[in-house]
């Protein structure tokens, strides 16, 4: 059986490590994700005037980052953003709320169901800047009249 040489077998392995490493650093120099000023924003949602726990939030834009919350037991939630964390960038976003699997009447503990167009169609449309409102009470009714959402789901003002 024919023997290698002791210094090939270095050879292949500092080959095989270099490359290694190149594939490594090449994979992590994909597109860096743009630079934002991130803005804390936070609130409460009720709904027929009572804070709602469990209920999730999507602040929605074309051309920006989404931002997420899900409301805790006394209606309140903070924004975060998947890529950047807590906070949001300034623009303008399309506000939509809905109901999940426990969502509840934070007071009287009962399951309650967010009507779907708040979902769909969105709340409003609103905008956020570090010097702008950064606190929101979002006041939802079981029977939505035409007014308390977004006739249309467009993001034409955002």
């Amino acid at each position: 059986m024919p023997t290698i040489h002791p210094a090939f077998r270095i050879t292949a392995f500092t080959n095989t490590a270099a490359t290694f490493l190149l594939l490594v650093s090449a994979i992590g120099c994909g597109d860096s994700l743009p630079s934002y000023e991130m803005v804390p924003v936070s609130g409460v949602v009720n709904l027929d005037g009572a804070p709602v726990a469990n209920a999730n939030l999507v602040f929605y834009s074309e051309t920006l980052p989404r931002a997420f919350a899900t409301t805790d037991n006394s209606g309140t939630f903070q924004l975060e953003t998947p890529q950047y964390g807590e906070g949001i960038p300034e623009g303008s976003y399309l506000v939509q709320i809905q109901s999940s699997d426990q969502t509840i009447d934070s007071q009287s503990g009962k399951s309650v169901s967010i009507p779907i167009v708040y979902g769909e169609n969105g709340i409003e449309v609103i905008t956020i800047s570090s010097d702008g409102e950064k606190t929101f009470t979002f006041d939802l009714k079981s029977r939505p009249k035409k007014g308390d959402y977004v006739s249309e789901n467009s993001m034409a003002e955002a």
